[in-house]
């Protein structure tokens, strides 16, 4: 990765330290090592995917933003400016799913979703690759859950019921499909594959 012999650069470390001041305080009680991990994990795969480092970095921070409630998300914006520029700001705002209203009450699924949908036609590529790298890593849960303890699990998880998670990676897919100015072709390759392996864990749990 740039800038690094080994493992993470230092810029990518401060947004990992970052994260920690800021995104693990809001981990809920049940699930709190995924919840944590996460933003690890999709740096990890936009690393995979060739990503460059400033969405490595974005990609991480954007997951601050969506569990910040819409409240205290100006000063974040303004920590996030100054401490890592202006552009990553854009970026990982960009990239965000809003989790929490201005009250700080959690925002439903299926309202984040067709939220996410909509903008998913004019969010700036570098954004798009963080987007597709979160479902990439929430698929790959959703198909371990149901592999180790049924699909019944999935929504004690944060995630959807299997019906709905379907539906919601074809329609993401589709949308995917209508980017022709989206370079990151292998990840959209990546999230259908393991579409097409949660439907057959789904099959074979039923």
């Amino acid at each position: 990765m740039s800038g690094a012999t080994h493992g993470y650069s230092d810029r990518i470390n401060h947004a990992f330290a970052f994260a920690a001041k800021h995104h693990a305080p809001r981990a809920p009680s049940e699930g709190a090592m995924t919840f944590v991990a996460h933003p690890a994990n999709v740096a990890v795969i936009l690393a995979r995917h060739g990503a460059d480092e400033l969405t490595i970095v974005a990609g991480i921070l954007h997951h601050v933003v969506e569990a910040t409630p819409g409240s205290e998300r100006p000063e974040l914006h303004q920590k996030i400016a100054e401490k890592f520029g202006s552009v990553v700001l854009a970026v990982a705002v960009d990239a965000a799913e809003h989790q929490i209203d201005d009250r700080g009450v959690a925002i439903p699924w299926t309202h984040r979703k067709r939220v996410l949908l909509n903008h998913l036609l004019i969010m700036e590529p570098r954004s798009l690759d963080i987007c597709c790298a979160d479902e990439i890593h929430d698929c790959g849960t959703a198909i371990a859950l149901v592999e180790r303890l049924g699909a019944e699990y999935l929504v004690t998880h944060g995630l959807p019921p299997a019906p709905q998670a379907l539906g919601w990676y074809g329609d993401l897919l589709d949308a995917l499909d209508r980017r022709t100015d989206w370079p990151a072709r292998a990840m959209r390759h990546e999230l259908a594959a393991l579409r097409a392996r949660l439907m057959d864990v789904l099959h074979d749990d039923s």
